[in-house]
Formats: C-alpha cells, structure tokens, sequence
C-alpha cells in the first residue's frame, strides 16, 4: 500500500512591478493616476579613492637598483676572473695550491664578488618584485608594478650575462 505525499502548499504569486508600487498589472494607483517610475540605477561609488602610484614606483625603483648594482658587481666579478684564464686547461680542475698567490686573491675576490652580486640582485629583485605584486593588486602604479615584476623576472639574466661579459672583457684585454 502506497500513500501518495500531500499536495504542496499553494505559494505567493510573484509581486509584479506595478503591484510593488500599489498599482495593478495596468500601471495605475487606485486613483487613476500613473504608478511611480522605478528608481533609476545609480552606479555604486567606489569605497576607497584610488591610491597614489608611489607603491608601483618603489617597486620598479628598487627592482632597477637591484639589477643594474648586482649587473655592475658581476661585471667587476668576471674581469677578476680573467687571472684564472692562463692557468685553466680544457678539461681539467685547478688545484689552488698551486697558484701563486696574487691569483689566489684574485680567486677569492671574484668568488665573494660573485656571491655579493648575486645576492644585491637576490636581496633587491624579491623585494621589487613582491611589492610590484603588492602595488599592482592594489592597483597604486600598475604600470610600474608590472614593469618592477618583469624587471625583477629577467634581471637575473642580465647579471649572468655581466658576470660573462666582465669575464671575456677580463680575458682579452689580458688583466
């Protein structure tokens, strides 16, 4: 034996837009007047005033810093570097004992050059980059924001390539 469930209970009709206004279906008032117009949609205003462009600015500022200071001291780097040059065969590792020892102080400077570059770029480059994220979802200098994020992306390329730069430069003019 099955039991069928009860009927729904009956819903509220929709209240129609004239009917919202205390008009019927024809737009007037009980009156005979016209029914009110809707109100007309008014954009809402924006919470917070947009924010300066300093933020972005810093950002790509920084960034800037960051590559062209870690560029400049792999440069210095790769030209210490040029000492080793007669002393490398193909294929084979350098013992430092063997090298005298001005070398020697070369190797080292161009060692703890390499590690500073590198690091001023590191150091320099998150935080453009990051404050360029920052800046640009806050929308203070998208511009530079994202000139600041792509500046500290490819900034690493640009010191590698200093660092190789400086090296042949070091190289032919026999250093």
């Amino acid at each position: 034996m099955s039991t069928t469930p009860p009927p729904p209970e009956p819903y509220q009709q929709p209240v129609t837009r004239g009917d919202a206004y205390g008009a019927d279906a024809y737009g007037t008032t009980p009156a005979g007047q016209p029914a009110p117009a809707a109100p007309a949609y008014v954009a809402p205003a924006s919470g917070k005033p947009k924010g300066s462009r300093r933020l972005g600015l810093i950002a790509f500022v920084v960034s800037l810093i960051g590559v062209v200071g870690g560029s400049i001291i792999a440069f210095i780097a790769g030209t210490q570097s040029a000492s080793l040059a007669p002393y490398a065969d193909a294929g084979q590792q350098i013992d430092p004992n063997t090298l005298p020892p001005d070398v020697q102080q070369a190797t080292v400077l161009f060692g703890l050059l390499s590690v500073v570059a590198f690091a001023v770029y590191g150091i320099l480059g998150l935080w453009g980059f990051i404050q360029g994220i920052v800046a640009a979802i806050k929308n203070r200098g998208r511009g530079w924001a994202i000139g600041a994020i792509a500046l500290s992306v490819l900034g690493g390329i640009v010191v590698g390539s200093a660092l190789a730069a400086g090296a042949a430069v070091g190289v032919t003019s026999g250093m």
